[in-house]
């Protein structure tokens, strides 16, 4: 995932012709990086515009039901309300994090396709020390103009998928307060 979000920054066309979509990922990557490259904003307020970005760009309550499942019908509505908290905070500061480590990656968009209810943005992270491009697939929904991103597919692993049976095998072992220790711990918050 660090991949995939540090060429998120440094977004750059690729040879096909842009598109709404590509162009929607590539105009919040060029946004990102000048929030979190920006050194003159004290890091809570980097930290605060990024999110800002993010939450606009990402439908992160979407994702956040899907990798609950089928644990959120035995959650009660506090919980469901905490969590929904927890898990926003907990991928802002995950991404603001791992984007902060941009080493000079770059984001070549290949195009993209409808694919059922979901248009796929395919791009390459292209190390600058010339390894092996890595394949990263952004997942949106809606149209041009109200795009959501619901996953980042990297290597053929989706992050939805991932999260998703993570949470699963926490909730199952120790039922859903446990997920919300864990994720309270993360984000540094009491309760």
């Amino acid at each position: 995932m660090a991949l995939a979000l540090a060429g998120f920054m440094a977004a750059g066309r690729g040879a096909h012709a842009a598109d709404p979509a590509t162009d929607f990922i590539q105009d919040l990557g060029g946004k990102a990086i000048a929030v979190l490259a920006d050194k003159t904003l004290a890091a809570a307020d980097r930290e605060t515009r990024f999110r800002e970005i993010f939450l606009s760009a990402f439908d992160v309550p979407a994702i956040g039901q899907f990798v609950l499942g089928r644990y959120r019908r035995s959650a009660t509505p506090d919980q469901l309300a905490e969590f929904d908290r927890l898990y926003t905070d907990d991928v802002v500061k995950t991404y603001s994090r791992r984007l902060s480590q941009y080493k000079g990656e770059q984001l070549k968009t290949l195009g993209s396709q409808v694919q059922g209810d979901e248009t796929v943005v395919r791009s390459q992270i292209i190390s600058p020390n010339g390894g092996k491009p890595v394949s990263v697939d952004w997942r949106l929904t809606g149209s041009a103009g109200s795009y959501k991103i619901v996953d980042v597919v990297i290597e053929n692993l989706s992050m939805r998928n991932a999260q998703r049976e993570d949470y699963g095998s926490v909730v199952s072992a120790g039922g859903m307060d446990a997920l919300l220790t864990g994720l309270r711990k993360k984000v540094g918050t009491s309760s």
